[in-house]
């Protein structure tokens, strides 16, 4: 397991060390929360290894024996009639590991095709895909160790644009159950864009991640930390449009807007909490930082970084929704649902 986790942070110096973020990157569709758990919790669940499919589609080495035969559908009402939706399946087998398949998809809609004179000469559409298979399975030498992988292909079609992806994501886990302790280590999207929208090539993007979880004792409160982006410190963006410039008196110049250490720092860091109350009904919410500090407007913040959301078991459904505000007045809801379709098979006559 220790040689795993190293050869994981070899590998992610080697490939992008200086792994740029916001603008030089491409397929960042990749990143958006699939279900409505991870979302409620601010994407703070990697670590966090409940029977949820969307963990594993974030991180493999929490696909595990109890979630075999269990099937996902969740639906994300994105922004500006944007659709994105989420459908996965996992399958265990005791003498080889469990298995995940998983499709995602983003719909940006229809759009007016126009010539140089804006007159309306068809119509146009943009989608993206993630098809994703997942593998993950207990580390023989000591149980209290997992790993795993998930292989992606992604695919973007914007018009006559057309660009495709490989990438893979390589994480390991500890666990101990007695102490509802769990921690993860992650690289996630190391991969080759193989057909770009253009001639230039563009990185994904790569993104290391660490993350905690941890439930009180006698206690219904789980609380997650994950840190993200770890292969680079400084991930702030400066708006230079910003209204509030400040004038340097003695050259006249503009300064722009400077990010502190903390400020930095913190904007690596998601927070997530959760009331269970029982396995049929939790309480969620979440902080995202660097969500608040760069979508939200310079005065009013709001809520923007916060995101909420309720787990509900009703007849062996487990329904999810999440609302996560990126901007005030501006939210964007989950709806997800789950089942074990072996619960589906009527049982059998007891003479049969």
């Amino acid at each position: 397991m220790y040689r795993f986790l190293v050869v994981v942070i070899l590998l992610s110096l080697k490939l992008n060390t200086f792994g740029q973020l916001g603008g030089s990157q491409s397929f960042a569709f990749v990143n958006i929360d699939p279900t409505g758990r991870t979302a409620a919790l601010g994407a703070s669940t990697m670590a966090d290894f409940k029977n949820d499919l969307g963990i594993g589609y974030h991180n493999p080495s929490g696909l595990n024996k109890t979630m075999d035969n269990r099937a996902m559908l969740s639906y994300n009402n994105y922004f500006a009639d944007i659709n994105s939706g989420f459908g996965a399946f996992v399958k265990h087998f005791d003498s080889i590991g469990t298995f995940s398949g998983s499709i995602t998809y983003t719909d940006y809609g229809h759009f007016d095709e126009t010539d140089e004179t804006g007159k309306i000469i068809g119509q146009f559409w943009a989608q993206d895909y993630v098809f994703q298979i997942g593998y993950g399975n207990i580390w023989e030498r000591d149980t209290h160790f997992t790993y795993g992988a998930n292989v992606k292909f992604l695919y973007s079609v914007y018009e006559r644009y057309i660009a495709t992806a490989f990438a893979v994501d390589l994480a390991g886990a500890y666990h101990r159950p007695e102490n509802q302790f769990h921690a993860s280590l992650m690289i996630r999207n190391l991969g080759y864009n193989a057909i770009p929208y253009v001639t230039e090539l563009v990185d994904l993007p790569l993104d290391i991640q660490l993350g905690i979880s941890k439930k009180l004792q006698h206690n219904p409160l789980k609380m997650t930390i994950v840190g993200h982006n770890l292969q680079r410190f400084d991930i702030s963006y400066v708006n230079v449009n910003s209204r509030n410039k400040n004038i340097d008196l003695e050259t006249g110049e503009v300064r722009n807007e400077s990010v502190s250490f903390g400020d930095k720092m913190m904007r690596h860091v998601n927070f997530g909490a959760e009331l269970v109350f029982s396995d049929n009904f939790q309480i969620r919410g979440g902080y995202n930082h660097m969500r608040r500090r760069e979508l939200a407007p310079e005065t009013a913040k709001g809520a923007a970084g916060f995101s909420w959301g309720l787990g509900i078991g009703i007849r062996k459904f487990t329904l999810d929704y999440a609302m996560v505000t990126y901007f005030p007045g501006v939210n964007v809801s989950y709806f997800t649902v789950s089942k074990n379709i072996s619960d589906f098979k009527k049982a059998k006559p007891e003479n049969y």
